[in-house]
């Protein structure tokens, strides 16, 4: 056996034991050249393989589209569960039936649509709807006279689906070893009842900035910093009994723990800080938002624009396509307590669209 041989032998072991070996070789590989001197039965066998192993390189490769490598915080970011926005280019929709109870509203019912594209590992853009299909809210039906002082009178009622503002929001990614981060532009139309405190009444925006570095694999803090007119559109998943519109800025801190089978709990202190003068849509005439509401049903004033407190949510994934989520707010300033669940169905599996840890 000659040295040709020898090196032919050698390439065609490599390519059974290491079938990753074609996929790195580029389509333009040119078969192995010969001596003209062969001529004996066993080099004509070895330029046989050769020309068989050239073809096996030559076949065209799959190209692998690039992955943006989201971590269990930022994937999940303020939308809802790992998976909304996919981390490969494409499309997915997801739909999530959530019920929440407020200390301050009682229960509401409401169903949110949203859908996702990806460009690239480093944009991306969804768009959401609330439905709100059960709420109660506290109408005026009167005035009660007390000798020359005229007080309205409110009446609890029961509504059924109305409309929330719709939500545009683009994303900017990027991921070096030492940190992750996220940029959220996120316009909101005034698709929904400003009256009833489930929409602004205008157009309104807000900018997120979202830092975190993963450690061990299942630790994750992050901080958050941002600037917008209406803090309702900061956090998606969390329907507030009131709607704010007026400049401030927003912070936040806490982490996320991620535990087997991709199931992760996120804890955060926030605080809403009022710039300017701030306008106050409440749902219901309790608590302490609803008691600066009681005589009349908008509030325009800086303070009671203010929020701070706990949220926490923790998600479940059921399978390939459906997650269960719990979400509890504390405000402190307000003193009002929100909690619920919700199902999210995904169009496109979480494990198989974004390699969720």
């Amino acid at each position: 056996m000659n040295l040709q041989q020898v090196a032919l032998v050698f390439a065609c072991g490599l390519l059974c034991l290491c079938p990753e070996l074609r996929a790195q070789q580029k389509t333009s590989a040119a078969a192995p050249v010969f001596s003209d001197t062969v001529g004996s039965a066993g080099n004509e066998a070895a330029l046989e393989d050769a020309v068989v192993l050239a073809s096996l390189l030559d076949e065209p490769q799959q190209e692998v589209k690039p992955e943006a490598p989201q971590s269990a915080s930022a994937a999940s970011n303020d939308a809802g569960p790992l998976g909304m926005v996919p981390s490969r280019k494409g499309f997915n929709a997801t739909l999530t039936t959530a019920s929440q109870h407020d200390s301050a509203a009682g229960w509401q019912s409401i169903l949110s649509p949203n859908v996702a594209y990806r460009f690239n590992r480093f944009l991306s853009v969804n768009a959401g709807l609330p439905v709100y299909a059960y709420l109660t809210a506290d109408k005026q039906t009167g005035v009660a006279k007390s000798g020359k002082i005229l007080t309205p009178v409110y009446t609890l009622e029961v509504e059924n689906f109305l409309l929330g503002d719709t939500t545009i929001t683009g994303e900017f990614e990027l991921h070096p070893k030492w940190l992750d981060y996220t940029f959220d532009a996120t316009l909101g139309t005034p698709t929904g009842d400003d009256a009833d405190g489930l929409g602004a009444g205008q157009v309104t925006y807000n900018f997120n900035n979202h830092f975190e570095h993963p450690f061990m694999d299942w630790f994750t803090p992050d901080i958050e910093l941002g600037i917008g007119d209406s803090p309702n559109l900061d956090d998606a998943r969390l329907k507030k009994s009131f709607t704010t519109v007026g400049v401030g800025a927003h912070f936040q801190a806490g982490a996320t723990f991620s535990f087997w089978k991709n199931i992760s709990f996120s804890t955060e202190a926030y605080e809403d800080l009022p710039l300017g003068t701030q306008t106050v849509t409440s749902l219901t005439t309790n608590g302490k938002k609803g008691k600066n509401l009681r005589v009349t049903e908008t509030s325009t004033q800086k303070s009671i624009g203010e929020d701070n407190g706990f949220l926490n949510t923790l998600d479940i994934p059921l399978g390939g396509h459906v997650t269960l989520s719990g979400i509890y707010n504390r405000s402190l300033r307000n003193k009002d307590d929100t909690a619920g669940f919700s199902l999210t169905f995904s169009l496109k599996a979480p494990k198989q669209d974004d390699n969720a840890k």
